[in-house]
C-alpha cells in the first residue's frame, strides 16, 4: 500500500507581500520529520506508546516540528489571550476509534504530546485547564516558562489587536519595522492560525494530529474547533481530514466529521466530499487538508492563502503559501 503525508501551518489572508523564504523552508523541515518517521527512515523523536500507528507516530512527528517552529501559531509560537496568556490546544485521532485532546495548556511546550498521553494514558478523550496541566506534567512533558512563548512578533500583534479592539488571527495581524518605528497593519478580523497533519502509513492506518494557541486577543478560556472532534479534525475509515480558519465556523458546520461521512456513507472521493462540504463555508473562512486510503492528498482553500506542504510514495511532492503551489514536482 502507499503512504502520504498533508500539512499545514494555519490559513488566512497572508499578503503577497511575505517573504516566503522562511514559510517554505521550514514546511519542508516539517514535511521531512514527517515523512522520515512515516517511509520509516527514522523513529520519531519522542517516546511513543509502543502500539501507536506508524501514521499516528507521523503526524505526531509532524506537528511537534511546527510546534517547535515561532513562525506557526502552535507551541512556541501561540498568540496571546487579551490577559496577554498563552492557552493552547490540540487534538489527536486515528481510524481506530482512538482520540486524545487537551485545551487551555499554559506551559506544556508541546501540547500535542500532552492529547496523545490523554488517548494513551486515560480513560477520557478531552481534558482542559489546570487539570489538563497537571496530568501532563505528571506524564514527564517538558514545560516552559512564560518567556519561552512570549515571541517579541507575536507580543506586537497583541497590541495591535487591543488597540483595534478585535480578535484576530496570526496571518491577519502583520507588524513591520520601518526606521525604527513599529508600524502595524491589520487585514480583516478573521480567525484563522493552527498546526496540523494528516497521514497514511502502508498498513493503511490513518491518523490526524492538530495544535493550535487559538486567535490573538482572544477572550480567556475560549476553545475553538481544534481540540473537537469532527470539527478540527477527524480520522474516518477512508481518510483523514484538518482545518484551519474560524474555529467557531467549523464547529457549526462539523466540517472534517462531514467531509469524511460523505466518503464513507455517499461513497464520495476525498476531492468530492471536500468540495462538497466547503460550500457550506463562506470566502475567507479557511482551509482543509486531507489524505485518503489510497494514498493521496487533497487541499481546499477559500482565503488568500494557507501554508502547507505534501508528500505521496508515488514521489509526489509540493509546498504551497497561497492559492498556488510555490514548489510543486507534478
Amino acid at each position: 500500500m502507499s503512504w502520504a503525508l498533508a500539512l499545514h501551518g494555519g490559513a488566512g489572508d497572508i499578503p503577497k507581500t511575505t517573504d516566503p523564504v522562511p514559510y517554505v523552508a521550514a514546511l519542508k523541515a516539517c514535511r521531512e520529520r514527517g515523512v522520515s518517521v512515516l517511509s520509516g527512515k527514522s523513529s520519531p523523536s519522542f517516546a511513543p506508546y509502543e502500539h501507536l500507528s506508524v501514521a499516528m507516530r507521523a503526524v505526531i512527528e509532524t506537528v511537534l516540528a511546527l510546534e517547535d517552529c515561532d513562525l506557526f501559531n502552535a507551541g512556541r509560537g501561540a498568540v496571546f489571550t487579551t490577559e496577554g496568556e498563552v492557552e493552547m490546544e490540540a487534538q489527536v485521532m486515528d481510524n481506530r476509534g482512538h482520540i486524545g485532546a487537551c485545551a487551555l495548556l499554559n506551559r506544556i511546550r508541546n501540547p500535542v504530546l500532552a492529547a496523545e498521553r490523554v488517548m494513551t494514558e486515560t480513560k477520557h478523550s478531552l481534558l482542559i485547564g489546570p487539570a489538563a496541566e497537571k496530568f501532563a506534567i505528571q506524564q514527564g512533558l517538558r514545560t516552559e516558562p512564560f518567556e519561552y512563548f512570549r515571541t517579541e512578533h507575536r507580543w506586537q500583534q497583541l497590541e495591535v489587536a487591543r488597540g483595534e479592539g478585535i480578535m484576530a488571527l496570526d496571518h491577519n495581524v502583520s507588524v513591520r519595522e520601518k526606521d525604527d518605528v513599529a508600524m502595524t497593519t491589520t487585514a480583516a478580523c478573521d480567525n484563522k492560525g493552527t498546526v496540523g497533519a494528516v497521514a497514511v502509513d502502508t498498513d493503511g492506518n490513518i491518523a490526524a494530529a492538530v495544535s493550535t494557541g487559538g486567535m490573538t486577543n482572544k477572550m480567556a478560556g475560549r476553545v475553538g474547533d481544534s481540540p473537537l472532534v469532527g470539527a478540527g479534525l477527524f480520522a474516518g475509515a477512508r481518510a483523514g481530514v484538518c482545518a484551519t480558519g474560524k474555529g467557531e465556523k467549523f464547529l457549526y458546520n462539523n466540517t472534517c466529521g462531514r467531509i469524511c461521512a460523505a466518503m464513507d456513507y455517499g461513497d464520495m472521493s476525498l476531492a468530492d466530499a471536500c468540495e462538497k462540504e466547503f460550500d457550506r463555508l463562506v470566502e475567507g473562512d479557511g482551509g482543509v487538508i486531507g489524505v485518503d486510503d489510497t494514498g493521496r492528498t487533497e487541499f481546499r482553500i477559500n482565503s488568500l492563502g494557507m501554508l502547507r506542504a505534501m508528500e505521496e510514495s508515488s514521489g509526489r511532492k509540493a509546498v504551497g503559501i497561497w492559492q498556488d503551489w510555490i514548489e510543486c514536482n507534478f
